[in-house]
């Protein structure tokens, strides 16, 4: 079964973010980099459950999921036959006021 993947709005924010501090330093692999965060992300189409839960219980009770492309973490939650991707952060962030 092949589960609706759909990127939020906040999370494509942060792509365009990430892409535009790589940028600063290396734009050459700027895009490069976010297309490996998407393909990543596209993959949650057919391997839903994959990653890991949060330690932060509240997160885990919400339903958190998160996929790690170093040194960013992919939070999403699984619904039904559909996945949300939720945020796109920096691992050393304080993510779970962001979320």
């Amino acid at each position: 079964m092949k589960y609706h993947v759909r990127i939020l709005r906040r999370a494509l924010a942060d792509l365009r973010e990430i892409k535009n501090y790589i940028a600063r330093d290396a734009p050459e692999t700027a895009q490069d980099f976010v297309d490996e965060l998407f393909e990543t992300i596209s993959g949650l189409a057919h391997f839903p459950n994959r990653g890991s839960t949060p330690r932060d219980s509240r997160l885990r009770k919400l339903g958190f999921r998160f996929l790690v492309q170093h040194p960013y973490l992919i939070f999403f939650k699984v619904r039904g036959a559909s996945v949300r991707v939720y945020r796109v952060l920096h691992g050393s962030r304080g993510y779970v006021d962001l979320l």
